[in-house]
């Protein structure tokens, strides 16, 4: 099975590659180019439109685009190119060029395994392992295509940056492991209940209780295959009132108990 052909792919360092330079000069881009940001300060340039960079943001430029970079940033990228008719040539033709609201978690790890297992590996195109991370990454892609639309449609086209979204989604994610309100999380935009409910839903494509839950569960299975912590530390840890609800809540999630998750993790893993 070959998705796509990788070109060049690797994490790119400004200060490391353009040491005492500020910005590159506007080139042609010869083929799709995916960049995700694990740190930033500057500002990328696609078309004329300049976006402010952001830890977690991530960048689809495609075929024929002029685009420009301002320093200082670090991220994972990769250069593709298909052959022929592609459904995911189609895919990255419609995506916006930058996304400033996505799951940074989930893209992030998947980034960090792909990237270090061609670093480590070399790129081989029949790889079962690259093309299900590539199948992985155009999946997540489609998936939350809709809601940056909808970032872009709430705030850019209004000429104005609104940072209280991204500022939400950065709150809850500090402070996951504690009992959390719809209000305490609106406090933090200035926005009413109400509002930012509608708000966070139209742009991350759920509730800010659903995605409370989604990074709690993501934590806990990390800890459960990872950590040798009892399922009350772990439930308390990650912000559930009690083991039996977090129980109640990791099977409606994952369709399987704590335990469960743990062992079959531990089965995995066995040498």
């Amino acid at each position: 099975m070959n998705i796509c052909k990788l070109t060049h792919y690797g994490i790119f360092d400004t200060r490391r590659a353009f040491a005492g330079k500020k910005r590159t000069t506007g080139r042609v881009v010869p083929e799709y180019e995916i960049e995700f940001f694990t740190t930033a300060t500057g500002k990328a340039v696609v078309n004329q439109q300049t976006y402010d960079i952001d830890a977690g943001a991530l960048l689809c430029a495609k075929p024929g685009q002029v685009r420009m970079s301002v320093f200082d940033f670090r991220c994972f990228y990769l250069h593709i190119q298909f052959d022929g008719d592609s459904p995911y040539r189609t895919l990255l033709d419609s995506l916006p060029d930058f996304y400033r609201i996505i799951d940074r978690a989930v893209y992030g790890k998947l980034f960090e395994d792909l990237i270090r297992h061609l670093l480590s590996e070399g790129y081989h195109p029949e790889s079962d392992y690259v093309n299900a991370k590539l199948l992985e990454l155009f999946y997540y892609l489609r998936r939350d295509a809709q809601r940056n639309r909808n970032y872009l449609e709430h705030f850019q086209r209004r000429n104005q940056s609104n940072p209280a979204i991204p500022a939400a989604v950065e709150w809850i994610r500090k402070n996951y492991h504690r009992e959390l309100t719809l209000a305490e999380m609106a406090g933090v935009t200035g926005y009413s209940p109400n509002y930012f409910h509608h708000i966070f839903t139209s742009v991350m494509g759920k509730t800010p209780q659903q995605y409370l839950l989604e990074l709690r569960i993501r934590r806990a299975k990390y800890l459960l295959a990872q950590s040798e912590k009892s399922l009350s530390e772990i439930a308390y840890e990650c912000g559930f009132s009690s083991q039996a609800y977090f129980t109640e809540q990791f099977k409606k999630f994952t369709y399987t108990t704590p335990g469960q998750y743990r062992k079959q993790s531990m089965e995995k893993y066995q040498p």
